[in-house]
């Protein structure tokens, strides 16, 4: 555990993109990263959470691993590819509000080329073009204009999130438009979906981690918590050009802490998917 912590750390300190000067956005980024999770309904939140794990386990967990098993990689990576150019139009827009135009440019680029040369996406020609960007979501441009993320929560099904998070989801919901293609009930059945296949791969490629993140606290609440906590502020750092400086120092610090607190989990691990 201990071992994919470094890894973790490693990781995001190569993610992270900082600016000579302080800034506004640097000020407000390393405030983020360093804030503690309010949790102030946690009793509830456990009902709920205990809800989703006992989902998860007879459900979601089980099919993941059938998906896994069945379907080879190679079909699984494309499936994973389709579903990441899916999100490109959001990521689009996201980047239109967060006044990123060049950013906005790349990922429409991918998306016009993924879905034409890389065959609706199941193929990544644009990564090989040099065209790589960050996914977005609305609850990421909330936070660019600074609305304040709020209480943890865990939504039934859903699972963690906070009521910006949730407000973006929503958000995502209404401007993508990936999901006002065709009639409204073509449209159910791409978003159920969509949905649908994105959880069962999402939770193939993740098995072993969140087994792992399980197994080894002391509280599996606690340490889930910490885990959405870290991989939205990372993102949200990210977005607010941190400089890596206030990455690295903060993380390291959590890392020096981690003997002491047994829940504790790394930052926000990205998944790649081989050819």
């Amino acid at each position: 555990m201990k071992s994919k912590l470094v890894l973790f750390i490693v990781l995001i300190s190569f993610i992270a993109s900082g600016c000579a000067s302080v800034s506004k956005d640097q000020i407000l980024a390393e405030s983020i990263v360093t804030q503690k999770v309010s949790d102030p309904i946690e009793s509830i939140n456990r009902v709920v959470f205990s809800f989703n794990n006992v989902f998860d386990k007879f459900a979601v967990r089980p099919v993941s691993i059938l998906y896994r098993g069945i379907l080879p990689e190679f079909v699984r990576n494309r499936i994973a590819y389709s579903l990441n150019n899916l999100s490109m139009p959001i990521t689009t827009i996201n980047n239109i509000l967060q006044f990123e135009f060049g950013k906005a440019g790349i990922s429409t680029a991918r998306f016009v080329i993924n879905s034409t040369i890389g065959i609706l996406g199941f193929f990544d020609p644009a990564s090989y073009l040099g065209l790589e960007v960050n996914y977005e979501d609305f609850g990421q441009t909330l936070a660019v204009w600074g609305v304040p993320a709020g209480p943890y929560l865990v939504l039934p099904f859903l699972g963690p999130s906070t009521p910006r998070d949730f407000t973006g989801l929503l958000s995502t919901s209404l401007l993508d438009p990936t999901y006002q293609v065709g009639n409204s009930a073509n449209r159910d059945l791409f978003r159920s979906y969509r949905m649908g296949v994105g959880v069962i791969n999402f939770r193939s490629e993740n098995i072993e981690i969140f087994d792992d993140l399980q197994n080894n606290s002391v509280d599996y609440y606690a340490a889930v918590r910490s885990f959405y906590n870290q991989s939205r502020n990372s993102q949200v750092s990210d977005n607010l050009e941190v400089s890596p400086s206030i990455n690295q120092d903060n993380l390291f610090n959590d890392f020096e802490e981690f003997e002491l607190d047994d829940t504790y989990v790394g930052p926000d691990v990205s998944i790649s998917y081989p050819e």
